[in-house]
């Protein structure tokens, strides 16, 4: 099936499954398509335009990995995998900012588009490619605080 051709929160779980190797997505009972924070995969999630700036870091080094942008606060997540938690003193640089790594257990909402206006509220600032492993969520914290 063609990307253009998904109508249904299921095909998109499904091709965010098989495609793109985004781990355990499925359809929440009110419709969302959603990626659990389980096993191995982490959220950091930062205000605008600090995300930008992170991604224009992860970039240069080689190692962007997908990013949703919510406007609604204004936010970008990037998707990551948990390789460990940061030490204190990055956390609370990281808090003075607004940055945040996503509870594990929690969701985080996938759009069921890839143009800028879904319904979710949400869209890919960079969506996620095959055969491309996710970036580990210190080389994302080491952008970070690269850039602030």
């Amino acid at each position: 099936m063609r990307l253009d051709e998904l109508t249904t929160p299921q095909e998109w779980a499904s091709v965010y499954r098989s495609l793109f190797g985004l781990p355990h997505v499925h359809v929440t009972t009110p419709g969302f398509v959603v990626l659990p924070l389980v096993d191995a995969i982490a959220a950091l999630n930062t205000p605008e335009p600090l995300g930008a700036l992170i991604l224009g870091e992860l970039t240069v080094r080689g190692v962007p990995g997908p990013v949703l942008v919510r406007d609604r606060p204004p936010r970008r997540t990037f998707l990551a995998v948990f390789d460990g938690y940061p030490t204190d003193e990055c956390l609370e640089r990281l808090e003075r900012n607004s940055v945040d790594i996503g509870p594990h257990r929690s969701n985080v909402i996938l759009p069921t588009g890839f143009g800028r206006h879904t319904q979710e509220g949400r869209w890919w600032a960079r969506a996620p490619h095959r055969d491309e492993s996710l970036p580990l969520l210190s080389e994302v914290l080491d952008a970070t605080l690269a850039v602030l």
